[in-house]
């Protein structure tokens, strides 16, 4: 079996320190790699464990990423998009090799003409190619079955090697999860925001969940000790008493954390991926809720409201910009997500009344406020495997929803029942379906999608009462969701597709206690 930095046992198979990485390729973004194709590529190097370990450039995770964003844009899942990475590291090392290097095999993943894969110049366009792969994977497995098979098995049915070099695609599936779930979370390019408030989480660089809670003493800060594992204890890193939490991920990929209460705003940063923390600076006056995101870029942007409105702040590449008022309604809690084309979107919902507004072009500047509804309690977005947004808003009539119809429509309001007066949060199954959690003082319950893109089931219990629901998602996809409540957070989560583990305290012990 092949290890990192060994040569193959097949020598017939390309590995990327061999020589026929001087072939010829074309490029698989017309623009070529970005600088954050090149920052990605150095964050998951040290994380990969067969061929590729060390050899990951800006340019094959150009094409890695040209990869993942046409898997998702087909509408298919993670879970695809690693079965297409597996085959490319497989056949190519991750090359789109515009010369025959078998017979008459093309572009990244080999496909050869002679065999009715593409004409040539379709093979070394990426989209074309690996939209013909997928074509592949649902003749050999219709209905969707590839889900439940492993990586390694569903590339090798597709690619059809000899029945020696099967083995091939499994070695590298564990590295194709890596990349494709980096590229597939949003490191290597869109973003979608964290939701804010009283726990967040966020993954690291390295894959490992981190979660941070605001006590009445400061806040608490816990992680993963490994990746889809168990929990460190509670480490208490002061700052803001009582505050509302938001985070999100530089363009480098550290996490950074915003931290508003009534009195002040602070924040602080891992000083490198997955690494260790810096103390607190301070980041504005005090406010009432926040909400943080990427631009389509990289660059980090702040929402925070107070009683005169909503202000927001960016990053400039070198600093920080100063504070910018946007207007909209006072004291609202808010709420981001990112449009299909990276624009970000901002929901701010006040006890009278609901508004919104949207970045009128990728990294650039606002609209207007539109009215979007009457006011309410709590406010959770969340998007669709096609990329439509989704709205929740709680009343102390139940929970409602509203979604896109279009890149620029809406639904009109819809009641789900629900609970009175919940905290809302959603989560992502692994297939896309979006899932609902909301929270009062005497229950939890849940809600799901019953496909990708569809309309929800009924409301079934989930816990007892509480103050605040959060979510995360674990690196392989499953969900991971925190209830908060005076005695400190508890955790509950996904052990299958479908299943959920017990509430238990996130790591033995029970934490900040959250009113």
């Amino acid at each position: 079996m092949p290890v990192a930095g060994a040569q193959p046992v097949d020598p017939d198979e390309i590995w990327p320190q061999d020589v026929r990485a001087a072939i010829a390729t074309a490029p698989c973004d017309a623009n070529g790699p970005s600088a954050m194709d090149g920052n990605l590529a150095a964050q998951l190097n040290p994380q990969l464990a067969t061929k590729m370990a060390g050899h990951l450039t800006a340019y094959r995770m150009s094409c890695a990423r040209v990869v993942v964003d046409t898997v998702r844009a087909r509408g298919l899942n993670r879970h695809a998009a690693a079965i297409a990475i597996s085959t490319v590291i497989v056949e190519t090392g991750i090359m789109n090799y515009s010369e025959a290097v078998d017979h008459d095999s093309l572009g990244l993943f080999q496909q050869r003409p002679s065999a009715g894969w593409c004409q040539p110049a379709q093979c070394i366009d990426p989209v074309f190619a690996t939209n013909s792969f997928l074509n592949g994977m649902e003749r050999e497995y219709p209905n969707g079955s590839w889900n439940n098979a492993s990586i390694g098995d569903v590339a090798a049915d597709v690619q059809r090697p000899a029945a020696q070099y099967r083995y091939r695609y499994g070695v590298e599936a564990g590295d194709a999860v890596v990349i494709a779930d980096a590229l597939w979370s949003g490191m290597g390019r869109r973003v979608h925001p964290y939701a804010s408030g009283r726990v967040v989480s966020a993954r690291s660089a390295d894959g490992r969940l981190e979660a941070f809670a605001a006590g009445a003493d400061g806040v608490y800060h816990a992680w993963q000790t490994a990746v889809n594992g168990g929990w460190s204890e509670w480490r208490f890193v002061g700052g803001p008493r009582g505050a509302q939490l938001g985070i999100a991920a530089n363009g480098d990929g550290r996490l950074e954390l915003f931290a508003l209460s009534d009195s002040t705003f602070d924040h602080m940063w891992q000083s490198s991926p997955s690494g260790a923390w810096s103390g607190w600076a301070n980041f504005g006056g005090g406010g009432y809720r926040v909400a943080v995101g990427a631009n389509a870029d990289g660059r980090i942007e702040v929402v925070a409201s107070n009683a005169s409105g909503v202000f927001h702040r960016w990053q400039t590449g070198a600093g920080w910009s100063a504070w910018e008022g946007l207007g909209g309604p006072s004291l609202s809690r808010l709420a981001m997500e990112a449009a299909p084309d990276g624009r970000l979107e901002v929901f701010a919902l006040s006890d009278s009344t609901f508004q919104h507004l949207y970045q009128t072009s990728p990294n650039g500047g606002w609209s207007a406020w539109e009215d979007f509804g009457g006011g309410g309690r709590d406010v959770a977005v969340s998007h669709n495997q096609d990329g439509r947004l989704e709205v929740f808003a709680s009343s102390h009539a139940g929970v409602f929803h509203k979604w896109q119809t279009g890149s620029t429509s809406w639904s009109g309001w819809e009641g789900t029942g629900g609970i009175a007066n919940a905290e809302l949060a959603t989560g992502r199954s692994v297939d896309g379906r979006v899932e609902v959690f909301a929270i009062n003082g005497d229950t939890a319950v849940h809600s799901w999608q019953q496909r990708p893109n569809s309309p929800y089931s009924g409301w079934e219990t989930f816990g007892t009462g509480g103050a605040e629901v959060a979510t995360g998602n674990n690196a392989d996809g499953r969900i991971e969701v925190f209830g908060t409540s005076q005695a400190g957070v508890f955790h509950k989560w996904q052990t299958g597709f479908s299943t959920w583990s017990e509430w238990a305290w996130l790591n033995g012990s029970a934490g900040p206690g959250v009113s």
